[in-house]
């Protein structure tokens, strides 16, 4: 088929253009790029466009890059095309914020276009993206392992950047260029089988080829079949995701409920919990979020980039900032006889007096023997080896072994207010008191009232 006419009906079929768009070529002046504008050009009246076009120098190879720059800008000039030049130090910067030099040159790339487009009222920005880039990016992220997303290839348009050429093998883009006599700058590290892509594009790819000679085609193919069902099942997670999600500031998923998912919905459902939250979602960490929902840890907790930290607090999932709602544990303060006290760390009051009601404890309000409390009452956070014999209980127990029994979750713990006297633990809220300073009948009682504190266990 007619090379034009390919890409005329690509862009009819994937609706990539409109009549009156800007179209901003994103031109490197490499084969690929040269065959786009070349092709735009020829349908510039049909589609009823105006074309553009934007260099952008990574200052990686010298010379080589200099000269890039100057055949984009000679041809532009031939060809009547407005050219907008950018440059930048890839190196550097990627030494600057320890990204790969390939990761840095797309970020600095398309940040140049997408401020390029904004600048020149662009619609689209297109890109030279071609069949053989598509096969060889899938196949990279099978060796890499990845999702069906990754396996879905490149997308024929991303916001408003587009792949006219996607329909097209490199072969065909070559022979076009040569029908035309139509020269290009040709990038010497293409060859350098160094690099993973050019690896696989010089040696694995034409092993391929020998069994299926329209190997990008067949590989475009399946990408658009994969792209349709990802996007399908990106919808229903979306979905679910608005249904499952709890909590305000930090995302909250119920365990269960994940688990009472589809796998190929739990996944999605977990990476856009994790991306809300600003989390990197990679399949990596999407892997390592269900293996904390999978475990046995009911207090584990993983970092997915970002600063984000998914812990698993028993049966919930809390995706957050990296301090997870932990704070330093509170100043301890020392009760008086009878009187009100404020913990400003902890945003709770504790009242202290002689109790001269009938009252019944309950997990705010506690009633000790008074004779039987020695020296003053503190409240403070735990200490290590804090141990207690509940009243009515079976032995005594570490306090770290109780907030875990009663699932108090590990990140309040340090948090928790512990009562205790000169001989030891008294009393936890949302546990117990302690059997020595438990008050009997006729007993004069000392009642300590908490105010403002939640007891929130997770099940």
């Amino acid at each position: 088929m007619n090379p034009r006419r390919r890409v005329e009906e690509w862009i009819n079929r994937q609706g990539l253009i409109e009549g009156g768009d800007t179209v901003l070529v994103a031109l490197s002046g490499g084969a690929d790029s040269i065959c786009l504008i070349r092709i735009l050009l020829e349908l510039r009246d049909k589609l009823g466009i105006q074309v553009l076009a934007a260099h952008y120098n990574h200052c990686l190879r010298g010379a080589d890059s200099d000269r890039d720059e100057m055949f984009a800008r000679e041809f532009c000039g031939q060809w009547g095309v407005p050219l907008t030049v950018g440059r930048g130090d890839v190196a550097q910067a990627a030494s600057d914020t320890g990204q790969g030099i390939e990761e840095t040159a797309r970020r600095l790339r398309y940040a140049f276009l997408e401020e390029t487009a904004d600048y020149l009222n662009a619609h689209k920005i297109a890109t030279a993206h071609n069949a053989d880039d598509n096969a060889e990016t899938v196949l990279l992220n099978l060796i890499r392992g990845a999702s069906l997303r990754g396996l879905s290839g490149i997308p024929p348009r991303r916001g408003r950047i587009i792949r006219p050429l996607l329909s097209m093998e490199r072969r065909a883009i070559e022979a076009y260029l040569a029908a035309l006599d139509q020269p290009y700058a040709e990038d010497a590290t293409n060859r350098d089988v160094y690099h993973r892509r050019n690896a696989l594009r010089h040696t694995v790819l034409p092993l391929l080829r020998e069994k299926n000679p329209n190997l990008a085609g067949t590989i475009l193919r399946q990408s658009e079949s994969l792209r349709q069902d990802s996007r399908f099942l990106d919808e229903l997670a979306a979905e679910t995701f608005g249904r499952l999600r709890r909590g305000e500031g930090e995302m909250i998923l119920l365990i269960q409920e994940l688990l009472d998912l589809d796998p190929a919905l739990s996944g999605r459902v977990i990476a856009l919990a994790v991306q809300a939250a600003g989390g990197e979602t990679e399949q990596v960490h999407i892997r390592q979020v269900l293996d904390l929902i999978e475990g046995a840890c009911p207090s584990a907790r993983i970092s997915v980039g970002g600063g984000v930290v998914v812990r698993r607090v028993y049966g919930r999932i809390v995706i957050g900032g990296a301090c997870g709602g932990e704070k330093e544990p509170f100043a301890p303060q020392v009760l008086p006889t009878s009187g009100r006290v404020f913990l400003p760390d902890r945003g709770i009051w504790v009242f202290c007096g002689e109790n001269s009601e009938k009252i019944h404890e309950t997990i705010h309000t506690f009633l000790f023997k008074s004779d039987a409390i020695c020296g003053k009452i503190t409240v403070r956070p735990r200490r290590v080896g804090d141990s207690i014999r509940i009243f009515g209980g079976n032995g005594t127990k570490t306090v770290k072994k109780l907030m875990i029994a009663h699932k108090i979750p590990a990140h309040q713990r340090d948090q928790w207010p512990v009562f205790a006297d000169e001989a030891g633990v008294i009393a936890v809220p949302g546990i117990g008191i302690d059997q020595r300073v438990a008050p009997g009948l006729g007993d004069k009682t000392l009642q300590i009232t908490v105010g403002g504190f939640k007891i929130c266990t997770e099940m």
